[in-house]
């Protein structure tokens, strides 16, 4: 009996290690992908309404098993809105090999410096901006000729003008009295923008390069995003940010099931050929991989609120 009496805790403890394996939880191998934006200065408005909605984007593709079994990194860096900034941060993502594509910068003249480093490394870039491109980016924004065709009923800020420390023109403009409906590129979206403005921007027409929540193909985007973004506000940036995002992860899960492991020119590939509905609604590149499908959204400056015109 004595001997019975010691061998049923020897058995459970063997039948523990036994199933212990099946029990742990199972690691995935990561991948990474990289964020570049401004979330000091005074373009900060802009990195933080597109981080939170990355972050959404990879908290919610994780919960679903990743990208084909390859869970999902954020790296995200700050460039200030500075041309030199940008070049240091995409040489930092470049010397990463998990990186498998960055989405940035957000203003056309950070992307024109970044852009030349991701081409020379071979990794997938998002381009968030109008500028002249590689031709190995991928622009996720309109062109300077969809823009100005969108603002074509009015007065266009003479491109790029995406710098808020010079609204002159809009002043002088503003000051000769004309009817003609002043027209701003996406940067004048920003709050930052109306705050500066004052008066001035009463009235004034944007061309964001995606809807707003409200008018995208998810209308429950907005709750999601609220949830965890300490009060930032999602607009035409966070639509676009979070389907950057999810381009990304489906481009790495076609590159898994391809070579067996994510590659940047296995996702370069995959989003050559991509054919992707997002919330901003179908994304395909042309042939100079612009996005094809982008021919803008028009909003208006209202009493301080932004509204369909």
């Amino acid at each position: 009996m004595p001997a019975l009496r010691y061998a049923r805790p020897a058995a459970i403890w063997l039948l523990a290690v036994l199933f212990l394996p099946a029990c742990a939880p199972v690691t995935r191998p990561v991948v990474k992908i990289g964020l570049v934006a401004p979330f000091e200065g005074r373009y900060r408005d802009v990195g933080y309404e597109v981080i939170y909605a990355v972050r959404l984007a990879v908290r919610e593709a994780n919960a679903a098993g990743g990208a084909a079994g390859y869970s999902i990194e954020l790296t995200a860096l700050d460039d200030g809105g500075d041309p030199a900034a940008a070049v240091e941060q995409a040489r930092k993502l470049a010397t990463d090999p998990q990186i498998a594509g960055v989405i940035g910068d957000w203003l056309d003249a950070t992307t024109l410096s970044a852009a030349p480093i991701y081409a020379a490394e071979g990794i997938p870039y998002l381009a968030t901006a109008a500028t002249a491109l590689p031709p190995v980016a991928f622009r996720l924004w309109l062109t300077a000729a969809a823009i100005r065709e969108a603002a074509a009923s009015g007065d266009l800020c003479p491109l790029p003008c995406d710098a808020l420390d010079n609204l002159q023109w809009l002043a002088q403009t503003r000051a000769g009295g004309s009817a003609t409906t002043v027209f701003g590129p996406p940067l004048w979206g920003e709050p930052q923008f109306a705050a500066l403005a004052g008066r001035l921007a009463n009235g004034v027409r944007f061309v964001a390069p995606a809807p707003y929540p409200a008018d995208s193909a998810d209308v429950g985007f907005a709750d999601r995003y609220r949830a965890i973004s300490n009060g930032v506000e999602p607009r035409s940036n966070a639509v676009l940010a979070y389907d950057a995002a999810r381009l990304l992860f489906a481009a790495i899960a076609d590159s898994v099931r391809s070579g067996r492991t994510p590659s940047r020119s296995g996702v370069s590939d995959a989003l050559a050929q991509t054919s992707f509905q997002g919330l901003s609604g179908p994304i395909h590149f042309d042939a100079e991989h612009n996005w094809a499908e982008a021919t803008g959204w028009v909003y208006e400056w209202r009493a301080g609120k932004v509204m369909s015109p």
